[in-house]
């Protein structure tokens, strides 16, 4: 079997049209945490990707406790 060139033609370049930078705002947030530094009385393992995210919703009514929803993937529960 012979190997030879395609013929195939060059299409012309066609790029997007620049357009004019965008101007740059900022805003202040106000963001609440509850991060905490951990002293351990033993020397446990701790593994940097070992958290989760919960989201916490209103109390459903007939209770005073809100309700909460984890948003993060775990691979096991612990």
């Amino acid at each position: 079997m012979e190997l030879g060139q395609a013929s195939v033609s060059e299409l012309p370049v066609r790029l997007a049209k620049k357009v004019a930078p965008g101007t740059r705002a900022c805003e202040s947030l106000d963001i609440m945490t509850n991060v905490w530094g951990l002293i351990s009385r033993e020397n446990i393992p701790v593994y940097r990707y070992d958290f989760r995210v919960l989201e916490e919703y209103p109390p459903k009514k007939g209770t005073n406790e809100p309700a909460f929803k984890e948003v993060t993937k775990q691979t096991r529960n612990e």
